[in-house]
């Protein structure tokens, strides 16, 4: 049985080198990253757009609900076409870091409830950890304090139990601290 599974977390979290792990041992695994959607959506609107880096610092002030109304569409229909067909992985974060606080753009419960995934996976670190994954490689996410850090995770996690809630759909939540093979057998093993 192939599944649809729903990954989230804050920035930093371990999604995306994750996945990419996840993808040597399954090759024909699908993940959808949002953000790099999300970006290609952007980039045909705003040709000043640098990529992705950009849109992480400066989401607010880029990105319109249309273009995640857009995006949300196309994601829907690539479930749609992969659905049982092949594992799908959906790499999304609707909480963003934003420099007067938070923002969540969230899916509605009627769009989540059509998106139906098997699993949601929720990958976290510990604030220290975040943040030092952040000073090591920023790729546009800005430096956060340990309590940014703390709430962001708590935010996303918020986030996931509601649409966990909304379908009764089981939420696993991950520690990316341990080691990082370790990490991938755990969330490959669940996909058989």
């Amino acid at each position: 049985m192939h599944k649809v599974i729903y990954l989230t977390g804050a920035p930093a979290a371990g999604k995306s080198s994750t996945t990419r792990l996840m993808r040597e041992e399954l090759p024909d695994l699908l993940v959808w990253e949002y953000g790099a959607k999300l970006t290609e959506h952007c980039g045909a609107r705003l040709t000043e757009l640098a990529g992705q880096h950009e849109l992480r610092a400066q989401s607010a002030a880029l990105i319109t609900p249309d273009d995640v109304a857009a995006v949300d569409q196309e994601l829907l229909d690539f479930v749609d076409e992969h659905r049982g067909r092949q594992h799908v992985v959906i790499d999304s974060h609707p909480v963003t870091k934003e420099e007067w606080g938070y923002r969540i753009t969230p899916f509605s419960f009627q769009q989540f409830a059509r998106l139906l995934p098997d699993e949601i996976w929720l990958l976290y670190a510990s604030p220290e950890e975040t943040r030092r994954r952040i000073q090591e490689d920023a790729g546009g996410r800005p430096l956060v304090t340990e309590e940014e850090a703390r709430m962001h995770t708590m935010l996303q996690a918020s986030v996931a139990a509601t649409y966990g809630m909304s379908i009764r759909c089981p939420v696993y939540m991950f520690d990316t601290g341990v080691a990082r093979q370790e990490l991938v057998s755990r969330l490959v093993e669940r996909l058989s």
